[in-house]
Parts: C-alpha cells; structure tokens; sequence
C-alpha cells in the first residue's frame, strides 16, 4: 500500500514539472520571436547562381558557380571585371569543398565595403581523378596524358562566352583575371602566358611548379605582354621547394619583363598548403590586381 501510494505521489510530482515546462516554453515562445533560417550553403544566398555547362573539348559537363556583386541587380548598366577561379567546388563554399573554402565570396563583399570594387567571380568545378591531368598543359608521366591544352580550350571557347553571354561583364583582356592555387595556379599561369589575348591578368596562387621542367624553359621563352599584371604567392610552409620555385619562376618572368606590365611575388613565411592560407592572401592579391580601381575608389571616399 505504501508503494502505491509512493508510486502516485511520483508520478503527480513528474507531472506537474512536465506541465510548467511546457508552459515555460510556450511562454518564451510568445515573448522571443524566432531568428530567420540561416542558409544551409552559399548557394541558397542572393547574388550566387550555379549552371550546368558542357566542355566540348574536354568532352564532360561542369558545375559553373557565380558570385555577383552587392547592387547587380539595381545597376542595369554597369559592367564589371570578372575572376575566373579554378577548382571551383573549394571558392565559396565549405559544403561543397573537400579541403575547406577560400570564401572569396566574403573576401569580395569586404573588398567592395572597404574599396568599393565590385567585381563578378566564377568558378568552375574541377575534374575530381582528372583534375592533375586537365589543369597542365605540361606532361608529367605519372599523371600523363596532360588535357589542359583541352580544360584550356574549353575556358576560351566555352566558359568564358557562356559566362560573358549570361552576364553584365567587362569581357577584354585587361579586365578578366584567372586565379587558381596548386594546379589551379599551374593553370592560371598557362593561361596568362599562352593567351595573353583573353587574360590580362593573372592571381598564381601555391603554383605546382614541379609538375614538370618545360614550365621554366617556357616562361623564360616567353615574356608577358604590355599591360598583364600577374600576382604569384607561395607559403614558406609548404614543404620542398615550393617557395625556392615560385621566386625563381617570379625572378625569371620579371627579367623579360615590359615596361607597362608588372608581377608581384608574395610569400607568407608561416603559411601553409591549404585554402585558409590562400583565403588570407586573396584580399591583398585581389587589391594589387585592381589597383586603379581600388586606389580611385579610396581617393572618391
């Protein structure tokens, strides 16, 4: 009898705490309204659009993703210089990336805070297994055949149509910038040095100059042209000779150097392989790219 009589009197005291929790709860409900859903990845956010697009010369189809600058949609006339970003899964999204996100998206909303430089930037996906082989136009016999000379191919001839096609964009030379860190570096320096015509600037980030010796034997053979601006960075951590690399390939393109063209060589001591690194470096390699136009903006401030 006095089990029961316990057993109830439990059950009455459970009850009761379940009840004015309950109605706590409710209570703080009413009283606290509810934050709005954060966005689960970059590309549920205004200003970020993706499509599909087929590379007729490599033969695949590619995600394209694109970040738009703060006022796009208000300014109907306006066009803007646009940065073509490589392994595009890694650029603006850690949802998507395999390695973490350069966040270039907050990078360029703090530079157009800051400078007003508005800029739109696309980035295309790499290969997955194929990416060795599709960002070097230079054979390695590890990773051979080499297919940039195609991935190249279909960044003139595909993407940057597609992309000029779909969007308010500066298209010369002067105003289209590819940017790419490891491979993607390897490429963006391919692509400023062979095609001058379509790239006028150049961010090479942690390039993988090891890949093969006909990199150096080709840039000594081959100055930029008037009025490129190339930006190459390099960690001092990377490990093996990649900082020694990236001076010496930096050293030997400025000795060809013309007059109304510059490179700029950055190296960050303590800096690593990775995209936290190329994240903190983007900003200052993304002003020194734009230089006229960040300078005129802070005059105009």
């Amino acid at each position: 009898m006095k089990f029961t009589a316990l057993r109830y009197l439990l059950v009455g005291l459970l009850a009761g705490a379940l009840i004015t929790a309950a109605v706590s709860y409710l209570l703080m409900r009413q009283q606290t309204p509810e934050a709005p859903p954060r966005a689960a990845s970059v590309a549920a956010l205004p200003r970020f659009e993706t499509f599909g697009l087929a590379l007729p010369a490599l033969g695949v189809d590619r995600t394209v993703r694109v970040y738009l600058p703060p006022g796009y949609a208000d300014c109907k006339d306006c066009r803007y210089p646009v940065v073509y970003f490589m392994d595009g899964q890694n650029v603006f999204d850690a949802a998507t990336s395999y390695a973490g996100e350069w966040g270039a998206d907050e990078v360029l909303d703090g530079l157009h805070e800051k400078h007003g430089l508005a800029v739109i930037a696309v980035a295309i996906d790499h290969g997955g297994e194929a990416r060795m082989q599709e960002l070097s136009v230079w054979s390695h016999p590890e990773f051979a055949p080499a297919k940039g000379e195609a991935y190249l191919a279909d960044l003139i001839g595909a993407l940057k149509p597609a992309v000029d096609a779909r969007y308010r964009t500066q298209p010369e030379a002067a105003t289209t910038v590819i940017a790419g860190s490891s491979m993607g570096g390897l490429m963006a320096h391919a692509a400023v040095m062979r095609h001058p015509e379509v790239f006028g600037r150049a961010l090479v980030f942690s390039p993988s100059y090891w890949f093969s010796p006909a990199i150096a034997q080709e840039t000594a053979n081959t100055p930029l042209q008037p009025g490129q601006r190339v930006y190459i960075y390099v960690g001092g951590s990377e490990g093996d000779d990649m900082l020694s690399d990236a001076e010496a390939m930096a050293v030997r393109w400025k000795a060809t150097l013309p007059a109304t063209a510059a490179l700029q060589f950055a190296a960050a001591t303590k800096a690593g392989h990775n995209e936290a690194a190329w994240r903190t470096a983007l900003p200052d390699a993304l002003c020194w790219t734009f230089a006229p136009a960040c300078e005129a903006a802070k005059t105009a401030r």
